[in-house]
Formats: C-alpha cells, sequence, structure tokens
C-alpha cells in the first residue's frame, strides 16, 4: 500500500482511499495486460531460431523420455519437442528411409546413430517460439540466417504472402503476369519461394496461379515449374540477387497452355477418383470427407449414376481413364485448390495437395482433344457445405 494511501486512511479521507485504491487496480489491471500483449507479440526471427553443433552421444544424452517415450531434447536447459524434419534428418544421417521409425522408436535410432558415429560433428537448429527441435544434419558451411531471409523477403515489392510453417520460410510473389481463360476466370501468375531455416534442404522456388474470380491458390508443385536456388553465400545478397532476377518463361508458357487446355477437356471419371482418393487420404475428419465427396461428384454430374456402380474404384483403373463426366479437367483442379485455399485447416498436408495440382499442370489429360468441354466454370465450387463451426 503506497504512502498516499495511508495518509488518507489517517486523515479519514475514505472517498479518497476508496479513489486512490481504484486507480492503483486499473495501473495494475494496465500493467498485466501490457505484460500478457508483450508476452504473446511474436519473437523476431533473428532470435528466434538458434543453431546449435552437437554430436550423435550428445543427442542421446539430451533426450528426455515420458513413459518410456521420447518426448524432447533438452538443450541449454531448455526443452524442444522433436519435429518431423528432426527425424528426417535423423534418418538421413543414418542413411536408412524415413520408414524406419515404423519399425524403431526414435529413441532407438537415436541410440543406434551414437553407437556408430559418437563424435560426428553435427548441427541442431531449435524453434525457441514454438519449443521444436529442427532438423538435425551434417555440420559442414553456415546456414542462411532466417532473420536474413525475412529482411530479404519483405523488402521485396512484389511480396503477396509472407509465411512461415515447420521449418520452412515461404514467400509468394507477383510475377505481374495474367491471363484471361475463356469461360473460367482471370488467372495471375506469381512464384512460391521456399526456405529451410534449419538448412534441411535446398531453396527453391515454384510457379503458382491465382484464380482471382474466388482468390484460389495453387502451386505447380511439378518438377518442370520448380527451379532449385543454388545460394552462395550465407549472408543472403547472393539469395536476393537470384529473388530478383528469377525467370522461368518457358514454364510459364506451359502453365499457360496446360491451364487452357484443362478448361477445353472433360475429367475424366479416372481424374475425379484421383481428386476423390486425395480427399479421402488428406481430410481429417470423416464427415468432412463424405461431405467433399458428395460435392465432387455432383460437380462431375455424378458419374457413379452414370456408370451403373455404387463406387468409382470398382471400374477397372484402364477403362477409368477412358470414360468422361460432366467436369472439365479445371474444374476438378479448381475444386481441389479451393479446399487448399480456403480451407486448408481441414487437411493433414497441404503439400499433398499442391503435389495433385502440379501433377495435373505436368501431364496430357486424359480425354485431350477426344472430348471437349465448353460450359463455364463454376465461381466457387464448395460454397454452401456446412463443415460445422459456422465454416461454409
Amino acid at each position: 500500500m503506497n504512502d498516499l494511501i495511508l495518509t488518507k486512511m489517517r486523515e479519514g479521507d475514505w472517498g479518497a482511499v476508496l479513489e486512490l485504491m481504484r486507480e492503483n487496480r486499473e495501473g495494475e489491471n494496465v500493467g498485466s495486460v501490457r505484460q500478457k500483449t508483450e508476452q504473446s507479440r511474436p519473437m523476431p526471427f533473428h532470435e528466434r531460431f538458434e543453431t546449435v553443433r552437437i554430436t550423435p552421444q550428445k543427442v542421446a544424452e539430451s533426450v528426455v523420455e515420458n513413459n518410456g517415450r521420447f518426448s524432447a531434447l533438452r538443450v541449454d536447459g531448455e526443452e524442444y519437442r522433436p519435429s518431423q524434419r528432426f527425424l528426417k534428418g535423423m534418418a538421413q544421417r543414418m542413411k536408412v528411409p524415413y520408414s524406419v521409425f515404423e519399425l524403431f522408436t526414435p529413441l532407438e535410432v537415436i541410440q543406434r546413430a551414437a553407437e556408430r558415429a559418437p563424435d560426428l560433428q553435427l548441427r541442431l537448429t531449435v524453434d525457441r517460439e514454438e519449443k521444436k527441435a529442427l532438423a538435425l544434419i551434417e555440420d559442414k558451411g553456415v546456414p542462411m540466417p532466417a532473420g536474413n531471409i525475412e529482411i530479404i523477403m519483405k523488402e521485396d515489392r512484389r511480396l503477396q504472402k509472407f509465411d512461415y510453417h515447420d521449418g520452412v520460410i515461404t514467400g509468394q510473389f507477383d510475377l505481374g503476369e495474367a491471363w484471361d481463360i475463356q469461360n473460367d476466370s482471370k488467372y495471375g501468375v506469381h512464384i512460391s519461394t521456399k526456405v529451410p531455416v534449419d538448412g534441411m534442404g535446398t531453396p527453391e522456388t515454384t510457379l503458382a496461379t491465382w484464380r482471382q474470380i474466388c482468390s484460389n491458390g495453387a502451386v505447380a508443385e511439378a518438377p518442370m515449374f520448380r527451379t532449385k536456388m543454388e545460394v552462395k553465400d550465407n549472408s543472403g545478397e547472393h539469395f536476393r540477387r537470384l529473388l530478383k532476377s528469377f525467370s522461368n518463361p518457358r514454364g510459364v508458357e506451359m502453365l499457360h497452355e496446360r491451364l487452357i487446355a484443362a478448361n477445353e477437356t472433360k475429367a475424366s471419371v479416372d481424374e475425379v477418383y484421383q481428386a476423390e482418393s486425395l480427399i479421402r487420404r488428406q481430410v481429417r475428419d470423416a464427415r468432412h470427407q463424405m461431405l467433399l465427396c458428395e460435392r465432387l461428384h455432383e460437380v462431375a454430374e455424378n458419374p457413379c449414376v452414370r456408370y451403373g456402380v455404387t463406387d468409382l474404384g470398382a471400374i477397372g483403373a484402364r477403362r477409368r481413364g477412358l470414360l468422361p463426366t460432366g467436369a472439365s479437367v479445371a474444374d476438378v483442379m479448381n475444386f481441389v485448390s479451393e479446399l487448399n485455399t480456403h480451407h486448408g485447416e481441414l487437411i493433414k498436408n497441404r503439400n499433398a495437395a499442391n503435389a495433385f495440382l502440379g501433377d495435373c499442370y505436368a501431364r496430357s489429360y486424359d480425354l485431350e482433344e477426344m472430348y471437349p468441354h465448353a460450359q463455364p466454370a463454376n465461381q466457387f465450387y464448395l460454397k454452401g457445405i456446412d463443415f460445422g463451426n459456422g465454416v461454409r
């Protein structure tokens, strides 16, 4: 209690005492709110990620177990949960496939690595904000600091979107090109640049489209649309030049050609079936899977009814590729990209949807130049579906 309140109490001025106490409480509340705000503010990238040198033996000694299971790594007194990137890096160091974790526990693999090369110099990156252990890789070279990556991307005037997820920073940059696709929409072209903060993998840039009528994004995750970026220094200056000078005119031309063909070609039963299979594999909730597959079949004008089956999988794979549906290939692609763009929280792995779309852009369609499609595309494909929690 402060001196002024004590003085007023001695004077018997209880109105002043109550007012001073109220002001004190408000001051404490303001301080509490300020403290909580500061605690919830994202950590700057140059502080968030830390790299430490470590040996397999030290990794084994740093393991924190919970009921006999590997639950965390203790690094400099802090505990970090192992991420999928950590386990992938460990498998690479052991020169074994990632599926080794289906046969052995992570703890067993770590102990085996410590036995084989206890003093091998490794580099571990930790995410101090999410308390995650990221990639564990050989200590070769120096990774580009995450703070430098952030600055370079955000200084680029073409930047449309900046994101970080699970060890990878992604920037989306406008290429300044757009196409009007007949019976569909205007499409913009941009690039998606991914840079790992932990040194596992090479920075890469991939061409992507933006369907403007519904703001759907589709990253063409296929080799012909992807460019590896060989960054020569860790200061970021070479990365800055590569980003500014990026050019893939052949890829842009190919993307345009395939987009036109997708709109002018009927989707085969197999192409609809592949989209349905993606939904069943990647959408978490069984009810959401059912709703999405029902809507997909509506878009394709009910191919099960048309061909007298209860399941498209009952039709042989070769025959599925020869049978037309009422949808275009672009309808199927737009359906998947709308799901990925606007309802990504329903999906386990959004990269799987991008890989599906990249494959669509990269190949010839089953019924190309055989079954033309001339109907206008829908503006939205998932509108009105009640996913629960007010999400439609």
